[in-house]
């Protein structure tokens, strides 16, 4: 059975005349927000070989503000609009990326979540496993992101059940204003390493809201 969340998300893609493999169109801009990008480069990443497909779909998230368009000589370029409000798109997209991961342990992440009690929070994977890269003696390395009011007392005590488990999860908390001093930060930083490698397990949409206002003073990755 389908949860509540699951339905919800098929509905906004259904309205829209869009289908699961039209948001992996996104990936690119999931993968690098701060990036221009061409038709060309967007069927590369997402290795998507029908000009047709892409040109539309992109025609579409432009129509509903998820990314703009411009023309630079004979050129279309496309990139993220961090003006937009609407993050559901993002968030889907989001969550099929890491559907794909099949090789994480996300039964150990929903431990550690259902341990936690306020739902306004952000977990990402980094590190080896975000990028795909890790090997069996890898930890799991993954950031929580809190608002900026909570204690993260709770927090450290839903990650101590991570220690116990194979992989080892090594926990990571930020309060929301700690993790956006870290992208408009000019040193390189785990918080940036977040925004280029990472597989976001919960709180897609709290996580996009500081990364767009990141975008606005100055963030480029």
């Amino acid at each position: 059975m389908k949860s509540n969340k699951s339905t919800k998300m098929d509905k906004i893609i259904h309205n829209n005349g869009l289908l699961k493999q039209g948001l992996l169109i996104l990936k690119p801009f999931i993968k690098e927000p701060w990036r221009e990008f061409t038709l060309t480069e967007i069927k590369a990443i997402t290795k998507n070989k029908s000009h047709h497909y892409v040109f539309e779909a992109l025609k579409k998230f432009a129509k509903l503000n998820i990314i703009t368009e411009k023309k630079k000589g004979n050129t279309n370029i496309y990139a993220i609009n961090p003006e937009n409000q609407d993050l559901h798109y993002l968030a889907i997209a989001e969550s099929i990326l890491k559907e794909k991961r099949t090789d994480i342990q996300y039964k150990n992440l929903k431990q550690i979540a259902n341990k936690i009690k306020n739902p306004f929070y952000t977990l990402m994977v980094g590190g080896s496993y975000a990028e795909g890269k890790q090997k069996p003696t890898s930890d799991l390395d993954i950031a929580i992101i809190i608002p900026d009011s909570e204690d993260k007392k709770p927090y450290r005590i839903a990650l101590k059940e991570g220690e116990l488990m194979i992989p080892e999860i090594h926990g990571y908390i930020f309060a929301k204003e700690e993790f956006y001093q870290m992208l408009i930060n000019e040193e390189y930083n785990f918080g940036k390493e977040l925004a280029r490698k990472h597989i976001l397990y919960y709180g897609a949409e709290a996580y996009y809201k500081i990364l767009f206002e990141a975008m606005k003073h100055g963030f480029k990755g």
